[in-house]
């Protein structure tokens, strides 16, 4: 007898075919890899059974001076906040939405594909769907939706009763097309006043006062390469900033200048603005087709599911493409849609950055953020429902629709080439009590392109030996590797205890 491993390495290859990436995972769902074993995610719960109007696309949460929670959400047609336990509806007065903005109707697409003078149901143009940006200015909500232009502040008033409506904050600059605060205090308007390139900022401690004097600590600069400014992120003492071909530097100068922008990458385009993720350490957010990070030098993250993603994105839906860190597992993950009429994002990558690897799954999801405020990390549905993630095991999450967390690998051969071999039983490396609820099932080949027969599936037995009976012969398998949706586990190196037959 002879014991052959079978597990492949962590992580999921989707780059060439299945054959070209043997002993490799292949294929999966709702699984994850941490400390080299194989797991399922965490299952979500619903934060309120309230769902919100409109499809969220941008959330953000601080705490006010009283250290209660405010968690901001933006969808496509309102903007609302969760505040001492209530959903608020604080849209501003006469706000532009994106209600309209789905690239359906008599558009284009390819020419004959559909009957002339129908409506299509599908579209080869972008889908023009804004983006919310959101920072706090003490206590007070900021956000600029670049679809309206103009930014706007809601009060918490801790101890006193908060804002009905957000309302515009006096004298900034409209036709933006992001806002942040900086950490010296300065509140800053990015494409500010219908100029792609300007970036405008307010007098220091003061967000009302944006005309530049002597007096005062009011300014703009246009950022130094070429395209659109569009968003903003924070990155240690900086304000990244990322145009439509990289991404530019601005830092605190101090007098006279007060800021300076400098450029910090080129051909490095995010995909979308809702993709760059914040960490602490590092800046990584999706391209047009590869993966970035920056940490002070803007890199190309080695992507082994890259055919995947880019292959199977809906390019006219990119923008709706989202990124979110989840810190407690050093994930992050990026969801896109794919599918020619799919313009929400429905299937998503985790990258785990610590292991650098990666894994897939689907999921409907518009917008993330990560735990701090709250205890596990939020996101939301296009359903309008929002979420807090890793709370609870898999089989309480709502909207689940009987899917299991499962892995597949590509082909492993267990046969020395010209022989076949008989497999008897399987062992796990540790109790077989630490993988409860898992089966294992197997396709099993003679000749890498002869026919598939399954075997199994098998299931572990904790009440014995340790040792799970399953009689099958092959030289070559494929071995899917499925969980229990309502018990946690880990699947670590499982080997086959095969002994060696004919060559037919």
């Amino acid at each position: 007898m002879a014991l052959i491993p079978v597990t492949p390495p962590a992580g999921i290859v989707k780059n060439g075919t299945d054959y070209g990436n043997k002993g490799r995972w292949v294929d999966g769902d709702l699984v994850r890899f941490e400390n080299g074993y194989l797991k399922p995610i965490g299952g979500w719960e619903k934060l309120r059974n309230t769902a919100l109007t409109g499809a969220p696309i941008g959330m953000y949460a601080y705490s006010d001076n009283a250290g209660d929670p405010v968690l901001a959400v933006g969808t496509r047609q309102k903007v609302f906040v969760l505040y001492d336990n209530t959903w608020t509806d604080i849209t501003p007065t006469g706000f532009v939405n994106d209600a309209s903005a789905d690239p359906l109707g008599f558009g284009a697409y390819t020419y004959g594909s559909e009957d002339y003078g129908d409506a299509r149901s599908q579209s080869g143009l972008p889908l023009k769907t804004g983006h919310f940006s959101f920072s706090n200015w003490g206590e007070d909500l900021i956000f600029c939706f670049s679809g309206d232009g103009k930014i706007y502040k809601w009060s918490p008033n801790s101890g006193g009763t908060a804002d009905t409506i957000a309302t515009a904050v006096t004298g900034a600059p409209v036709g933006n097309q992001a806002t942040i605060v900086t950490n010296e205090r300065h509140l800053v308007a990015i494409g500010s006043a219908s100029d792609p390139r300007k970036v405008a900022w307010s007098t220091r401690e003061d967000r009302n006062t944006w005309t530049s004097k002597a007096t005062n600590t009011a300014g703009d600069l246009q950022i130094p390469t070429g395209g659109r400014a569009l968003y903003a992120v924070k990155f240690k003492s900086d304000i990244i900033i990322f145009s439509d071909t990289g991404i530019n530097r601005m830092f605190y100068s101090g007098s006279p200048f007060v800021y300076g922008i400098a450029d910090a990458g080129t051909n490095c385009k995010a995909v979308g603005r809702r993709v760059i993720v914040p960490t602490g350490n590092f800046l990584a957010w999706m391209g047009e087709n590869a993966f970035y990070i920056y940490d002070g030098t803007v890199r190309e993250i080695p992507c082994d599911v890259h055919d995947y993603v880019f292959d199977n994105l809906n390019v006219p839906g990119k923008g709706a493409c989202w990124g979110g860190h989840n810190s407690n597992f050093n994930e992050i993950w990026w969801g896109f849609p794919s599918g020619h009429t799919q313009y929400t994002p429905n299937k998503y990558v985790i990258w785990n950055y610590a292991q650098n690897v990666w894994s897939i799954g689907e999921l409907d999801r518009g917008c993330w953020i990560d735990q701090g405020v709250f205890n596990y990390p939020i996101s939301a549905d296009s359903s309008g429902f929002v979420y807090e993630h890793e709370s609870t095991l898999l089989g309480n999450s709502p909207n689940l629709n009987g899917r299991s967390p499962f892995c597949t690998t590509g082909p492993i051969q267990i046969g020395q080439g010209d022989r076949y071999v008989q497999c008897n039983q399987i062992i796990p490396d540790e109790e077989a009590s630490s993988l409860p609820g898992v089966t294992l099932s197997f396709k099993g080949k003679f000749t890498p392109l002869g026919p598939e027969t399954d075997f199994g599936s098998f299931t572990f037995d904790s009440s014995g030996d340790g040792y799970t009976d399953a009689r099958f012969t092959a030289r070559q398998v494929e071995m899917t590797v499925t969980g229990s949706t309502t018990q946690d586990f880990q699947v670590g190196d499982i080997r086959l205890d095969v002994k060696n037959r004919g060559r037919r």
